[in-house]
């Protein structure tokens, strides 16, 4: 077993390595940018004067650095760290490539190595086994202080913008200075938006043995608005937790077929949607996003099934179930049978299944003669037959109104 040399004493074709890096530094550096530039692409979109000050002086940082650690005998230190987590976060903040970044200083270490090796011979191969070993040591350090600055001020970057998305949502929603909050965020806003209520099924996973429902759902929430900031761009504004919320889409072109895009985004989380939609302006959101959740709230009550809807396509039903007298009454009327269950199971499937006694009572799983008793039960608590076309649209706006009011408590 050898014995180890210090880096400073390392030395190739008669040369210590460390001096010749020193003395061959100009000549070096312009060997790397010239090959940064031809094997990386990204770095061929850099402005010039960018690769002559900025990369270069990086490039002469690194060098250096390297040649240190190997007269001192030591690893990178602290300092020589934080010049290249500071660079890293440089790149970070102009959004350049951090796959690009570490490329980089692959092909830097390997220039290194080749200048450092040069005028090497059989009788140091010893020496060229430690230099080697010193170059990887050094790629694997600078490696992870790039991938650290690059990726804290990512998750920096990534933070603030959150915080302005949601904050911008909220003012949108709740009230107040629209134009100022979007102004300071540095976030144009759309002529207009698409409101959405989305109520999302759950997925398969979120019952899952063995599964966890909290990452699922978080999973299932991710696709979906992943699904329409791919249609929508990343205008997208969003309030959701496991069963649904608030999205608001920049209404324009890519949102002809607004169906479509809403199909999409439930394929992509794997789970049924509901949804009510209306257009508004920015400073319209509050009350339309309001409108919107009542509209849900409405789809909901009346058992529609999955899919877009807007207040035109239940314009009776949604004044049906809007509070007052009415409404109060008409749900009163289903209370005699608050103490029979099972009428009032009988009834809602009935009715969900448009009507229809045979799937009513496989659903149930009873017999269509008990279908028809109890429907007629109902008819006898209530004074509302619905089995009688006269009776179906007071039950159906009965049930509707009682399902408002359920909620509501």
């Amino acid at each position: 077993m050898t014995e180890h040399k210090r880096g400073g004493d390392l030395t190739l074709g008669g040369q210590r390595v460390h001096e010749r890096l020193t003395r061959e530094e100009p000549e070096l550096i312009a060997r790397v940018l010239s090959r940064i530039q031809a094997e990386v692409a990204d770095y061929r979109r850099l402005p010039v004067e960018e690769l002559a000050g900025d990369i270069a002086g990086i490039t002469r940082q690194a060098v250096r650095a390297f040649a240190r650690s190997l007269r001192e005998d030591r690893e990178l230190n602290a300092a020589e760290l934080r010049q290249v987590g500071a660079s890293a976060v440089r790149r970070a903040e102009e959004g350049f490539p951090l796959e690009a970044v570490l490329t980089a200083y692959h092909v830097g270490a390997r220039e290194i190595f080749a200048v450092g090796s040069a005028s090497s011979g059989c009788a140091d191969v010893g020496d060229l086994l430690e230099v080697a070993d010193r170059v990887l040591a050094f790629v694997g350090t600078v490696t992870g202080a790039v991938t650290r600055g690059y990726l804290e001020e990512l998750r920096t970057k990534v933070g603030q913008e959150h915080t302005a998305r949601r904050t911008l949502l909220s003012v949108l929603v709740d009230g107040g200075p629209v134009d100022v909050v979007a102004r300071s965020a540095g976030i144009t806003l759309p002529a207009r938006y698409v409101v959405l209520s989305v109520e999302l099924g759950p997925h398969a996973d979120e019952a899952s043995p063995g599964v966890d429902a909290e990452i699922a759902v978080r999973r299932k929430l991710r696709r979906f608005l992943a699904a329409f900031e791919q249609a929508c761009g990343d205008g997208v504004l969003a309030s959701l937790d496991g069963p649904g919320g608030l999205v608001l889409l920049p209404l324009s072109d890519r949102l002809s077929d607004r169906r479509a895009v809403l199909d999409a985004a439930g394929r992509a989380a794997g789970v049924t949607v509901l949804a009510a939609a209306e257009t508004a302006a920015p400073p319209e959101v509050r009350a339309v996003a309001a409108q919107t959740a009542e509209v849900l709230d409405v789809l909901r009550w009346f058992g529609r099934p999955p899919g877009l809807y807007g207040l035109d396509d239940v314009l009776v039903e949604y004044q049906l179930t809007r509070p007052g007298a009415a409404r109060d009454r008409l749900a009163a009327a289903l209370d005699p049978l608050e103490t029979h269950p099972e009428l009032v199971e009988t009834l809602d499937a009935y009715l969900a299944l448009d009507t229809n006694r045979r799937r009513t009572a496989a659903q149930l799983h009873v017999h269509p003669n008990t279908v028809d008793y109890r429907l007629r039960r109902v008819r006898d608590l209530t004074g509302i037959d619905p089995l009688h076309p006269a009776g179906l649209p007071r039950i159906i706006a009965a049930a509707a109104a009682r399902r408002a009011a359920l909620a509501r408590r």
